[in-house]
């Protein structure tokens, strides 16, 4: 295993910027990316990337090239979050603090649902779709107290809501995640300082809740993972790692010094997100654009320094294991892409096993 965990590691090690976009001419804070999203359902067609900026619209880019070939408009505040459909390739996702989810259909650059939290919601922080494409879950912010806070439930085939949960969260939800496969499992984090994991086929918020894991800090970032994807990790804006065992509810990982690790050798300004590849690689930024990707499994080892593609903060990351490719989107208004130099991609996928202060409030946007 060690020959081929090695071979998957050079991937990281071999990435170089291979493609660059731009959304704005000149750095200007309305045109931030935000978020990206990539297709993962087009067999033999050419993949698509979306990207949010600052200014609420949503570019659509070739993956191959980062050509941009349209742009969807119709949100009226910040954009929180993206996805394509799993099942549908002409279609995605994009949640606002405009209180909406929208549904576009890219070959006509339309929405043509869109699902509307209630009135008395301050605005959807993140959003998620299960792998079915049937449930919709969008996170709100805090409007006054505790009370004000929810994940909503859509149906697909409906544009009502039909449920929510309330009681789980006390703070603005900067995160809401469906697991990869199984349709029901979903993890939510907020800047509380909890993530929570439930299955939501269950009737009532107490069954549903499975697993709530403490953070002691305000959650920026969470995803599932593992050999399995049963894991869920999560990063906090206090830059502490964290994994556990979504099945047994068992630490995998739990990291809250990485500064003091790096003794300076390697500086960073904050945790960008996590990727795996063969194992689990942290990924972090400095302020002046350069990313540096580490292994934190047994030891916390810089394994990549990437220069030369942005020049200020980099806001979002995809890994995609079929092309060994990594995207990044920053407050530069620059969406690009790192390929590896040395091996051309094949359509293999790869797994790997990972072996109380306040928190405080930060908003995720």
């Amino acid at each position: 295993m060690a020959g081929v965990e090695g071979s998957l590691t050079s991937h990281l090690q071999s990435l170089t910027l291979s493609d660059k976009s731009a959304i704005a001419l000149k750095k200007v804070e309305e045109n931030y990316i935000l978020d990206i999203a990539v297709q993962t359902n087009t067999p033999g067609k050419q993949k698509l990337v979306a990207a949010t900026s600052s200014n609420h619209d949503i570019r659509l880019y070739q993956h191959a090239d980062l050509a941009m070939v349209g742009k969807l408009r119709g949100h009226s505040d910040v954009i929180t979050g993206i996805q394509f459909a799993n099942t549908e390739e002409d279609i995605l996702f994009s949640s606002a603090l405009d209180k909406c989810i929208k549904c576009w259909d890219k070959r006509s650059g339309k929405c043509v649902q869109n699902f509307e939290a209630p009135e008395e919601i301050k605005g959807l922080s993140s959003f998620g779709i299960n792998c079915n494409d049937r449930v919709l879950a969008g996170g709100t912010e805090c409007l006054t107290t505790a009370e004000d806070i929810h994940i909503l439930f859509w149906d697909r085939r409906k544009t009502e809501v039909m449920g929510s949960y309330s009681e789980s969260h006390q703070d603005d939800i900067t995160q809401v995640k469906f697991h990869p496969s199984q349709p029901d499992n979903l993890a939510t984090g907020s800047t509380d300082g909890l993530v929570c994991v439930f299955d939501i086929s269950l009737t009532s918020e107490d069954d549903a809740i499975t697993w709530t894991f403490n953070t002691e800090s305000s959650v920026a970032r969470i995803g599932w993972t593992g050999e399995k994807q049963s894991d869920v990790y999560c990063i906090t804006h206090d830059d502490t790692l964290h994994v556990w065992d979504s099945v047994e509810g068992d630490d995998v990982l739990n990291r809250t010094n990485i500064r003091d690790e790096l003794q300076d050798t390697e500086l960073f300004d904050y945790m960008v997100d996590c990727i795996y590849v063969d194992q689990l690689y942290l990924v972090l930024g400095t302020h002046s654009g350069e990313l540096r990707i580490a292994t934190v499994d047994e030891t916390l080892k810089i394994v990549k320094t990437l220069k030369g593609g942005h020049s200020s903060t980099v806001r979002c990351l995809h890994w995609d294991n079929t092309t060994c490719t990594l995207l990044s989107g920053a407050e530069d208004s620059l969406l690009c892409k790192w390929s590896d130099c040395v091996q051309k991609p094949d359509t293999q996928r790869v797994n790997f096993k990972m072996k109380k202060k306040e928190a405080k409030k930060v908003k995720p946007y």
